[in-house]
C-alpha cells in the first residue's frame, strides 16, 4: 500500500508540475487564440504565400533559475490561419555577461 500510495504522489506532483503554456496549444487554433494564451505577445518572423510562422519569446519556467539567465523561444507556424505546429527553443546566456 506504501508503494501504491508513494507511486500516486509521484504521479500526482509530476502532473501537477508539468503545465506550462505550450501545452495549452491544440491544433487548428488561430493566431488570435494563441495571442490570448501568450498575453498578446506574437511577433511574426516569416509569412508567403499561405504559411506564417511568429515567435514567442518569454522567460523560461525553470524553478530556482534567475528568468533572465535563460530565455524560451516558441515558433509557431500556420497554415491558412490555422495552427499546423510548434516547436520549443531554449537559450541559456552566460550570467557573467
Amino acid at each position: 500500500m506504501r508503494r501504491f500510495f508513494a507511486a500516486f504522489c509521484v504521479w500526482w506532483l509530476a502532473l501537477g508540475c508539468a503545465r506550462v503554456p505550450s501545452e495549452l496549444l491544440r491544433f487548428g487554433m488561430t493566431p488570435e487564440e494563441v495571442a490570448s494564451v501568450y498575453g498578446g505577445n506574437l511577433l511574426r518572423v516569416k509569412s508567403s504565400r499561405d504559411s506564417e510562422i511568429y515567435v514567442v519569446q518569454q522567460p523560461a519556467a525553470i524553478p530556482g533559475v534567475y528568468p533572465p539567465w535563460v530565455s524560451e523561444r516558441l515558433f509557431l507556424q500556420f497554415r491558412k490561419g490555422a495552427l499546423t505546429g510548434w516547436k520549443n527553443e531554449w537559450e541559456a546566456r552566460k550570467y557573467w555577461f
